[in-house]
Parts: C-alpha cells; sequence; structure tokens
C-alpha cells in the first residue's frame, strides 16, 4: 500500500508541471483548490510567499500616502487617532497616572505631531512593515503547528509560508478596491463590510460583528484553509477552512476584548 502511495506521489509530481508566478496569481483567484493541488507536488519557492508579502505591504503604504493625500480623509484619520488617545488619557486621568492639564498639554502636542510629515507618512509606513512581517510569520507557524501537529499534515514550514502568502494577493486585491471605493466615498474604508461602509464604532459589539461580515476577508480565509488542506496533502479540505476562519474569528474576539481595556487595541481590529 505505502509502495502505491510513493508511486503515486512520484507520478504526480512528475506529471505537474511548473507554473509561472503569473499563473499562480490567477489561480489562487479563480481556481485555489486546483492551484494548491498542483503546488504541492512541485518544489516551494520563495517567491511564492515573498512577493504577496511585499505587495501587501507596497500597497497599504500606498494607500496611507493617498489618504493623507485627501484633506477630508486625512482629517477623518486625524479625528479618530485623537479620539482613541484622548479616551486613553481619560483612563489614566480617573486612575490618577495623569492630570487634566497633562492631558491637554499632550494633546496639544500630539495634533503637532499629526502635522509632521515624519508622522504623517514615514512612521505609518515603517509599523506597515513590521507589523506585516509580525503578522505573517506569527500566523503562519500558528496555522503550520495546526496543520502538522494537530491535523496531522505532510508537510513542511516552506509549504506553509506558500499556503499563507500566494492568498494574500486576495488581500491586496481588496487594498487596492477599498482606496478607490475610499476616495469615491471620501472616507478612508477598513474592509468591505456594513461597519465600515455605515461608519459604525469597531470597538461597540454591533459594530465589531457587523465587521466580521467582510467578503474579503472571508474569502481570504477559506482560501488560506484550502491551501493549507492541499499543500499539507489531505482530502479534509472541510475542517481546515473551519479552523483558518475559526482561528480569524477567536483572535479577532481577543482583540476587541483587549480593546475595551486599552483603546490602542481598536486599530488592529479589521
Amino acid at each position: 500500500m505505502e509502495t502505491e502511495e510513493t508511486n503515486q506521489t512520484e507520478q504526480n509530481s512528475t506529471e505537474v508541471e511548473e507554473l509561472s508566478h503569473t499563473d499562480k496569481i490567477v489561480g489562487v483567484i479563480s481556481e485555489p483548490t486546483n492551484l494548491f493541488s498542483k503546488l504541492a507536488f512541485l518544489n516551494t519557492k520563495v517567491t511564492d510567499w515573498l512577493l504577496p508579502l511585499l505587495a501587501m505591504i507596497i500597497v497599504a503604504i500606498v494607500a496611507t500616502f493617498i489618504y493623507m493625500s485627501n484633506p477630508s480623509i486625512k482629517y477623518e484619520m486625524q479625528q479618530q487617532q485623537e479620539k482613541a488617545m484622548r479616551e486613553q488619557f481619560e483612563k489614566m486621568v480617573e486612575s490618577g497616572q495623569m492630570t487634566q492639564e497633562q492631558v491637554d498639554e499632550q494633546l496639544d502636542k500630539t495634533s503637532e505631531m499629526m502635522n509632521n510629515p515624519m508622522f504623517t507618512y514615514l512612521f505609518p509606513s515603517i509599523a506597515i512593515f513590521v507589523m506585516s512581517l509580525v503578522w505573517f510569520f506569527v500566523f503562519t507557524t500558528l496555522a503550520f503547528v495546526v496543520a502538522k501537529f494537530a491535523f496531522k499534515g505532510d508537510g513542511g514550514y516552506s509549504q506553509a509560508m506558500t499556503a499563507m502568502g500566494l492568498p494574500m494577493y486576495i488581500s491586496v486585491l481588496q487594498s487596492i478596491i477599498l482606496i478607490v471605493v475610499g476616495l469615491l466615498m471620501g472616507k478612508m474604508l477598513t474592509g468591505l463590510n456594513p461597519a465600515s461602509l455605515m461608519g459604525m464604532d469597531v470597538k461597540t459589539l454591533p459594530g465589531f460583528l457587523l465587521s466580521r461580515l467582510d467578503v474579503f476577508s472571508i474569502w481570504f480565509y477559506v482560501v488560506v484553509g484550502i491551501a493549507f488542506a492541499k499543500m499539507f496533502k489531505t482530502n479534509n479540505v472541510k475542517n481546515y477552512i473551519i479552523a483558518s476562519v475559526g482561528i480569524w474569528l477567536v483572535f479577532m474576539f481577543i482583540i476587541f476584548g483587549l480593546a475595551q481595556v486599552s483603546p490602542m487595541f481598536g486599530n488592529m481590529i479589521r
């Protein structure tokens, strides 16, 4: 039996032709099951995760520059940041850590910083770069542990990076659409969901729950589930999809809970 499976694997590996990166981009959007079924029998490449990760970072940084170049959107973003800081400072005043005079002074300094190009463009760009790298490797490692040890899948960390990396082209597509729609609406959108479109506060329970009804986010995590199932050579795709979407929702509920304690976590709700 093992000999037959080995021969079948070798046959599949021989029959599958090498795919161009363009084929992979089209495949992850149109036919993810077919794409990752083929990639499971091909050698993994660094470009399979590096290029989509860089694309996502670049688009996010470009979006920041575009938003900050739009006066109305820039004002809205500054108001949101000031509101989050004010809420944090109010809690510190209540706990006796700061006085109201210190809060007013700090808010004045922050207002000046927000008009500084370094604060407006450079710092957000650095934050996007660092947080994107952290997000990618943390979630890839978590997904690898689940696929390898919980589901007993047949794959390594390089397969996990490919499975997490290529679906990020869905996030790239989402970011581009959000930029266009956001400019048309004159507001910054964090997702294509009812909460973002209606301008609801995602730190409230109704806003948070409606923000989870995001077409692209659900699409992304479903494809991630498919990718891990195929890259780790299992036909039980359903369990991988449930695990992928479930881990995302659990993580976001944790962030939502932390946002109730500290407003700074509210910016992490996406």
